[in-house]
């Protein structure tokens, strides 16, 4: 495990808690594919920042973020626009 600040590098299967939550089914065998270099990969292969904000997935191919996910009072929270497609 890499730390950079106060961000904890880690593989996709770290964030499985967090997605869990907020979709239904084994996310981290979800397929993603990257909108920036076509690549596609398991949920749980891409690299994980982790911070206490929330999670950062990033493509290992190119570094794109391809998912930000955040747990609050209000809700959980996904942004996706790295990703082109997500398959469950």
């Amino acid at each position: 495990m890499a730390e950079n600040g106060s961000q904890h590098v880690l593989d996709g299967n770290a964030a499985a808690g967090l997605l869990q939550e907020i979709f239904d089914g084994e996310i981290t065998s979800a397929l993603i594919q990257c909108d920036a270099c076509d690549s596609t990969e398991a949920v749980g292969s891409l690299r994980l920042y982790a911070s206490t904000m929330g999670a950062v997935l990033r493509c290992n191919h190119c570094d794109s973020v391809l998912m930000r996910a955040v747990r609050t009072p209000h809700g959980h929270w996904i942004e996706m626009k790295g990703a082109r497609c997500l398959k469950l």
